[in-house]
């Protein structure tokens, strides 16, 4: 037999006793936001309690929409998870009283996972009360066997208290006093509350007498807050409560704090609990108490107080990923120094001047690339002017232009990066000289800065001299203050990733091996905090003494990291054995690629930002491995890495599209080598999109882009494909697009592009007068390159084959051997 629900269950939707009716317009919203053009959508349904959000969210949750209900309760982080996990067509709704900052951070964040990100209020609908409420007389009478009530609709503020009053009516009560109705609620079923609206409601009626002390557990306390969002005695409880005691802060989650953090006397009560509260890192609350403690002080402070607490606000807000919020705060913060310098430059110039470049920070977090570095420029001429006055303000100065270098680089701009980042240098090493002790580490920091925009622009033989000067400046800055070894050590990794990468594999080893050095000292002390960075540090010495041809010594370091991430666990046991990979044979690399795998699949589905690209990669890696010994596996495991519908955040791309782009293209060329032209195409064409997305954002795709093009048109050529020529042609541009003529007159991949195409126009009798010159720039770059004599040969032959394409192959040929050099 089934329960019979008790009058505090009759009113949870859930239940749906009453059935859900009226909200068309906004039903109407919602439905039109599911099925939007958008790839993923984030939609929050916002309003006070009782308005029927849980009611209509609950409509339209199935396979593809996904309902958090009270979503602001929810951290932050759990949120950015889920909205991680989705693949293909995704659409979350949250559900939440209140919009505010920490919907606004929430939207900024998602937004990095390429969400569109929307809001739809929900309000008090009077015009349906009187409906509602006979409604709900009549299916709460129904379902209790008792007599419709006829009573007129009693005012009202929302749906749920017009159903309480039409619960009370059928059991033949007269109140319709929120108070009254509460208490006559629980008073008929004591078990109430069966909801959190409810248990607010009964508390807060509850403490109505002073008498009464409110629980200070933490269900109890998160009760008495959100309470005291709709019952102004409930907050003056709650005020009085945290500021006798701020410490209950810890007993406390962020979301019900803000109640208290949006009124001045308890934000300043609680401000140093939740600030100090590393709980709360990265969550709005600490913004939001900021902001509120600024307003309260706007009316007394002067203006410097004002300008300084803007700094503040922004920092906090940068913190909280309020992007958007920070801006303004530093826009604020910026607009009151330049009223202040006008007043008194010689005080406040310096001020400005760091404004200004906090500004530059907050306008790259925003996406203003452009607008940032106008800003750094601007705080480099303002350091310049206090340094000319001042000699104490040079330091600034050399930050400012080591700031600089970092957002010149940013837009690619590396020779302005460069010069910026030399002037900065030559700064702090006039700093060391004059004070060692205090100018020794920004000056190890810059020099390091300087070997990284040395390589960028190809003056290797001048980076690699400031990358050994970097390490021995960290090095005296380690032999000075051992609390910098830590640092050391990281920074020699970094400098080692940066040796390999242009091709300095001996000095990259060193530089490797010293770092493990520190590391193992550091572990042998602290193992907790240092082993996981000792076996990442061998792991990354494996790679590099793989890329030097040393591969009994990079076994050796691989083999060591690997147990050690066995023994202290982690991620990067995943990473470990895929470095590995390549220093194995046999059964035993297959099982190493397949772990790797098996490692990354759950966490790429807990934190697909951080993971998401490591699992493709060593899926990837996989199935190339496995078309050795199980062909039938590894085409399985292709078509399912093809027919995954993954969302790949831009962020993401950025930082691995790199990797995912070479992981697939070796893949294609696994599948191609199996004659599965069909897939290896598909992968290739996945390759070149990759690239292209990266042009100007990452280093290779300039050569990457072009490249991967123009494999797609070997593949379309060998499938028999007439698209293979257009593809060619592309190839063609998107060379000449990426690259400087003084870069394509030494570039052999581009003297195949051309080949390639001129060879599909002969073949197809298409466009000959541009393959003859086409085929004969490629036979130029290459012979002036040097290039093997079979490639120069193929070439050769592809000029032949175009001439005798031609209508008239005598005058073709002489056009050829009249051709200028370019």
């Amino acid at each position: 037999m089934e329960r019979i629900l008790s009058p505090g269950e009759l009113l949870d939707a859930r239940h749906e006793v009453v059935p859900f009716h009226g909200r068309v317009r906004e039903s109407a919203a919602v439905a039109r936001w599911r099925d939007g053009a958008a790839p993923a959508a984030l939609l929050l349904l916002h309003g006070p309690s009782g308005v029927g959000k849980t009611r209509l969210a609950d409509r339209f949750a199935d396979d593809v929409v996904r309902v958090v209900d009270d979503a602001d309760l929810v951290p932050w982080r759990e949120l950015v998870r889920l909205l991680g996990e989705p693949v293909g067509r995704a659409r979350v709704l949250l559900v939440a009283r209140r919009a505010g900052w920490w919907w606004s951070a929430l939207r900024q964040r998602a937004g990095d996972l390429d969400y569109a990100a929307t809001e739809l209020a929900l309000t008090p609908c009077p015009e349906e009360h009187a409906a509602s409420f006979a409604s709900a007389c009549a299916h709460f009478a129904d379902f209790l066997g008792r007599p419709r009530p006829e009573v007129p609709t009693p005012a009202a503020g929302t749906f749920h208290d017009l159903h309480l009053a039409a619960l009370a009516a059928v059991h033949g009560s007269s109140a319709d006093d929120p108070v009254e109705l509460v208490r006559w609620l629980s008073d008929t079923d004591p078990a109430a509350p069966a909801t959190r609206r409810l248990a607010e409601d009964v508390l807060a009626v509850t403490l109505l007498d002073d008498r009464i002390e409110p629980e200070r557990t933490p269900d109890a306390l998160e009760t008495l807050l959100r309470a005291a969002e709709r019952w102004p005695h409930a907050l003056r409880r709650a005020e009085r409560l945290f500021a006798a005691d701020p410490g209950l802060v810890a007993l406390v989650g962020a979301a019900p704090l803000t109640v208290l953090a949006e009124r001045p006397e308890p934000a300043r009560a609680v401000a140093r609990q939740v600030f100090d509260d590393p709980r709360f890192h990265g969550d709005a609350l600490p913004a939001v108490l900021t902001r509120t403690l600024l307003h309260d002080h706007a009316r007394s402070a002067r203006k410097p107080e004002l300008a300084e607490l803007h700094g503040t606000l922004g920092a906090r807000a940068a913190l909280a990923a309020l992007r958007e919020e920070a801006l303004e705060a530093a826009r604020t913060e910026v607009a009151l120094y330049r009223e202040l310098v006008q007043d008194d430059p010689g005080e406040y110039r310096s001020a400005l001047a760091d404004a200004v470049g906090d500004l530059g920070l907050r306008l790259i977090a925003v996406g203003r690339d452009g607008a940032a570095l106008a800003a750094s420029e601007e705080a480099v001429a303002l350091c310049r002017e206090v340094a000319a006055d001042d000699q104490e303000c040079t330091p600034q100065l050399a930050a400012a232009l080591d700031r600089l270098a970092l957002g010149r680089a940013a837009l690619c701009r590396r020779d302005a990066a460069l010069a910026a980042v030399s002037r900065a240098a030559l700064l702090y090493q006039e700093l060391h000289r004059r004070n060692p002790a205090l100018f020794r580490l920004d000056f190890a920091k810059v020099t390091h800065h300087l070997a990284v925009r040395l390589f960028e622009v190809d003056r290797q033989v001048e980076a690699g001299d400031a990358a050994r000067w970097a390490v021995l400046r960290w090095r005296q800055v380690a032999d000075a203050d051992p609390r910098y070894e830590a640092e050391f050590a990281r920074t020699l990794t970094s400098v080692a990733a940066l040796l390999s990468a242009f091709g300095l594999p001996d000095d990259a080893a060193s530089a490797a091996r010293e770092s493990i050095t520190v590391l193992r000292r550091l572990a042998s002390a602290n193992p907790r905090d240092f082993e996981p960075e000792l076996a990442a540090a061998l792991a990354h010495l494996g790679a590099v003494l793989h890329r030097s041809g040393r591969r009994v010594d990079a076994l050796a370091a691989s083999r060591e990291a690997v147990g050690l991430w066995r023994a202290v666990g982690g991620a990067g046991l995943a990473a470990a054995l895929g470095e590995q990979v390549d220093l194995l044979a046999g059964p035993e690399r297959v099982a190493a690629a397949a772990e790797a795998v098996e490692l990354l699949r759950p966490l790429a589905i807990r934190s697909p930002l951080e993971h998401q690209v490591d699992f493709a990669v060593a899926r990837s890696r996989l199935a190339r491995l496995l078309f050795d010994v199980d062909p039938v596996g590894a085409l399985r495991i292709a078509r399912e890495e093809l027919a995954e519908r993954r969302r790949v955040p831009r962020q993401v791309l950025v930082s691995g599209g790199g990797k995912l782009a070479v992981a697939w293209r070796g893949l294609s060329d696994a599948l191609a080598r199996a004659r599965h032209g069909e897939p290896a195409l598909a992968f290739a064409e996945r390759v070149a999109d990759l690239w292209r997305d990266l042009v100007g954002r990452h280093r290779g795709a300039s050569v990457g882009y072009p490249v991967a093009v123009h494999r797609t048109a070997e593949l379309l050529r060998a499938n028999g494909n007439p698209e293979a020529l257009s593809r060619a042609r592309r190839a063609v541009l998107a060379w000449r697009l990426t690259r400087t003529p003084d870069e394509l007159a030494a570039e052999f991949r581009y003297a195949d592009a051309l080949s390639l195409y001129a060879r599909l126009c002969a073949q197809a009798g298409e466009e000959l007068d541009r393959a003859l010159p086409a085929a004969h720039r490629a036979v130029l770059v290459l012979r002036d390159g040097r290039a093997a004599p079979d490639r120069l040969a193929r070439a050769v032959e592809v000029v032949d084959a175009v001439v005798r394409a031609h209508d008239d192959p005598q005058a073709a040929r002489a056009r050829t051997r009249a051709a200028p050099r370019p």
